[in-house]
């Protein structure tokens, strides 16, 4: 299942998609190491998951929490700085990961678990569809082969099946956030962070 199957928003990410990326060292270095707070915010918000996840979820995600805590590593091997001033826009996106992090429970009962494992995979495959999008120059072959390596890939397929799961749960149990206005809302908010995101190497 692409992400374009899944969202229903191809408008949203053909913004990101057709972004005009100005490569050039000095930006993408910046806007890798700003990459820091968000990933340490999608650890959290992956913690959280697991917290919840029913027992045929836990491997995946301790899957995903090993290669998030992976890539922090390897971002401070780049030279970020967790201490460093964050950028507005990824404090906007750690913001959003926090509040997603934090959806309260339905008004019939179930909790937002499967909207947020939902939520879990747009986040991943829309990167990976703007990374693959714009990917190319020389500065940006060693971080395509980190981003596009099998292991990440393994980790996203297996996020992908337990979306598809966590759709098919959600609709037997009438839980209409995940396909109706919730669930709608914020993917749209997610790709509109990817865009200002990705918007950085464009303006």
């Amino acid at each position: 299942m692409r992400v374009r199957a899944l969202l229903g928003h191809e408008a949203l990410l053909e913004r990101i998609l057709r972004l005009p990326i100005r490569w050039s060292r000095e930006r993408f270095t910046y806007w890798l190491l700003q990459d820091y707070p968000f990933v340490e915010g999608l650890f959290r918000f992956q913690a959280g998951l697991l917290r919840e996840a029913p027992q045929a979820h836990r491997l995946a995600l301790i899957e995903a929490l090993r290669a998030t805590a992976e890539e922090l590593d390897w971002l401070l091997s780049q030279g970020a700085d967790p201490r460093a001033p964050v950028h507005p826009v990824r404090r906007a996106y750690v913001e959003l990961l926090a509040e997603m992090e934090g959806l309260p429970v339905s008004p019939s009962g179930s909790n937002s678990y499967p909207v947020r494992t939902v939520l879990h995979y747009v986040m991943q495959r829309v990167f990976l569809e703007a990374w693959v999008a714009h990917a190319g120059s020389e500065e940006t072959l060693e971080v395509a082969q980190h981003w596009t390596a099998p292991e990440f890939q393994a980790v996203l397929y297996d996020l992908e099946v337990m979306a598809e799961g966590a759709l098919e749960v959600a609709s037997r149990r009438e839980h209409r956030e995940a396909k109706g206005p919730l669930l709608d809302r914020y993917v749209a908010r997610v790709l509109e962070m990817e865009y200002l995101s990705w918007r950085l190497l464009a303006d």
